[in-house]
């Protein structure tokens, strides 16, 4: 992604440094900046012009922030401080602060005369870092592409595979806790102070998910505290750029943030608001686009659509920005940032992300009475791919993936097992999965929500399960903040959320849920043919083993085919999700481009 990358060690040739980060320059409009250069390493960004990065510079430090404090005015300041705690040792005030403070950022600070390097991240992780330590360096950098390039540059070799990071994807469709598909190469946690020179991560803050705190106060006074601090993370964030565009679907995330932020559009100078969605060329989401519309009708905003397809153009480039971190089937939100960049450069993108989070009931939908039920019912609900079918296809044994799981789950603060279900979907689901979907579109656009805001988060968790079943809490809230929105349709169930007739479907479902072997029968009914999706997923697998020069070092190109081919029910996604993983593991360099705009260094040698 655009962004910070750190290089940590005076042990690399300078220029080769500078030739993988021009690599990482993926279109035109983007740049390289050399931040710093010490006898400790060498600290830079890569980005567009828009893309949000301040430097402060004082007599000792030099200072990046990447991203955006929506609720520090003053960011200098903001920065001096950490800079100050990080220095004197202060990590219970950085702790405090990092915790409270509503934003998506990295921070990186330098000591000019020592060469030391910290970073401090948000306490969601909602800007993807990754880090690799290699002898002496250690390489921390928002682009998987630059660790794995420099790393390669270190070890003299191809960066390996970790087969059990790659077999969590395959389950989940995303790693846990801080792996990643690739040997030695790692995620820093969110919430985290890491100082480079040691490699040494410090957990500033992690979230606990066994009590409930507003299980006193109704459903409704819990839904009016919730508004209050939505509208106020909308309109921390309503006022950072220009225009600000919703991406609209026909679900009620996206509706509650335009109708966040139509509360405080009359209150932000000069901002602009626009509404768009992104429709496929199949025409399979016509109805969400019909929806979407409606509700921006409804407001008076200006509404726009796009159509978007999974070209092989954008398919290479998703790849060669992600490095398999998301899957090809992603490449309609790629071609959906591009188009939106192009008509409205530097605008914020502002989506819905956070509120499934927010908002349902988390905890298992069946009782769960020890660890292995837990982790059973984990990797029931939420796997892709089954343990055996993973084993037959990389060779990884079920049983110690499957342990991995209850190996993950320990490290867990929750001292219920409903609590650690609930963090399960948060921190990993959320946080290792749909932050690295949003993400994707900042290579083109900045995006943010305002689900994440930490007051807003900490109140909606404290809810109690039970007034969040059956949509009762969301639909006070939504209710709340636009009575018309509410009673506007919801795609999914086809009715508004308020009807009789969305209840009694949401009770239906609800109890699918607690039958997954059922749910599963009952929705192979009605599942239309593959359709367009299907067959080209099917057809992207197959090319995959033909295409991959090394696929029998970490794959069975039997089981492949057979999944690709056979009637066995997969889903586009899963296909799209090993076609991708293929592909990314034996990735082909794109053909070479100019090198982008180089700006000189800041800070000089020391």
């Amino acid at each position: 992604m655009p962004g910070t990358t750190i290089v940590g060690g005076n042990v690399l040739d300078r220029g080769i440094v500078d030739r993988v980060l021009d690599s990482v320059c993926f279109t035109d409009s983007y740049s390289r900046e050399t931040v710093v250069r010490t006898a400790g390493g060498t600290l830079a960004y890569t980005g567009y012009d828009s893309y949000p990065t301040e430097v402060v510079e004082t007599d000792e430090r030099t200072i990046l922030l990447e991203g955006r404090l929506y609720d520090r005015r003053d960011t200098e300041a903001a920065l001096r401080n950490v800079a100050t705690w990080i220095d004197g040792g202060n990590t219970d005030r950085l702790a405090e602060w990092v915790a409270t403070r509503d934003g998506d950022f990295l921070i990186t600070v330098v000591d000019r005369s020592s060469g030391s390097m910290w970073v401090v991240n948000d306490t969601f992780g909602r800007l993807p870092t990754y880090r690799v330590a290699i002898g002496d360096a250690t390489i921390v950098t928002r682009e998987l592409k630059v660790a794995r390039r420099l790393a390669a540059v270190l070890e003299g070799r191809p960066v390996g595979v970790d087969r059990l990071g790659l077999g969590q994807m395959l389950l989940f469709g995303y790693p846990l806790g801080t792996r990643t598909p690739f040997d030695g190469v790692r995620q820093l946690p969110p919430g985290s102070l890491l100082e480079v020179a040691r490699d040494d991560v410090t957990s500033l803050h992690e979230f606990r998910f066994d009590s409930y705190e507003n299980d006193d106060r109704g459903v409704v006074e819990n839904a009016r505290t919730l508004k209050d601090q939505f509208v106020e993370a909308c309109r921390r964030r309503a006022g950072t750029t220009e225009t600000s565009i919703i991406s609209l679907s026909g679900g009620l995330d996206s509706r509650a943030a335009i109708a966040g932020y139509d509360a405080v559009r009359d209150g932000v100078a000069g901002g602009t608001l626009l509404a768009a969605t992104s429709v496929r060329e199949d025409g399979s989401n016509v109805d969400e686009a019909n929806v979407a519309r409606e509700v921006a009708r409804a407001l008076g905003i200006p509404w726009s659509s796009y159509f978007v397809d999974r070209t092989e153009r954008h398919r290479e480039t998703l790849l060669e920005m992600t490095q398999g971190m998301n899957t090809v089937g992603m490449a309609l939100g790629l071609d959906f940032a591009e188009q939106l960049a192009a008509d409205y450069p530097g605008a914020t993108l502002v989506t819905g992300d956070g509120g499934d989070k927010v908002f349902p009931d988390l905890t298992p939908p069946t009782a769960v009475d020890s660890r292995s039920d837990l982790v059973e019912t984990l990797v029931r609900t939420n796997q892709q791919f089954t343990p055996d079918e993973i084993e037959a296809v990389i060779g990884l044994d079920a049983d110690r993936l499957v342990d991995s799981v209850a190996e993950r789950i320990d490290t867990y603060p929750e001292r219920t097992l409903e609590g650690a279900h609930v963090h399960f979907l948060i921190r990993e689901r959320g946080i290792n999965m749909l932050n690295h979907g949003e993400d994707r579109t900042r290579h083109h656009l900045w995006t943010t929500t305002p689900f994440y805001a930490p007051g807003l988060f900490a109140t909606a968790m404290a809810c109690p399960p039970e007034q969040k079943a059956e949509t009762e809490l969301y639909r006070e809230f939504l209710s709340l903040l636009s009575r018309d929105l509410a009673e506007i349709e919801y795609v999914d169930f086809g009715v508004p959320i308020t009807s009789t007739e969305y209840r009694a479907k949401k009770f239906a479902y609800g109890w699918l849920g607690a039958r997954p072997r059922l749910k599963e029968r009952v929705l192979s009914l009605v599942r239309t043919q593959d359709g367009e999706a299907g067959i080209h997923s099917r057809q992207l697998l197959a090319e995959a083993v033909d295409d991959a020069d090394g696929i029998g070092r970490h794959f069975s190109a039997e089981e492949i085919q057979r999944i690709a081919w056979d009637g066995s029910g997969h889903r586009p996604h899963q296909r799209y999700q090993l076609a991708t993983l293929v592909a990314a593991l034996d990735p082909i360099e794109p053909p070479a481009r100019q090198s982008a705009r180089s700006r000189p260094v800041l800070q000089g040698q020391h």
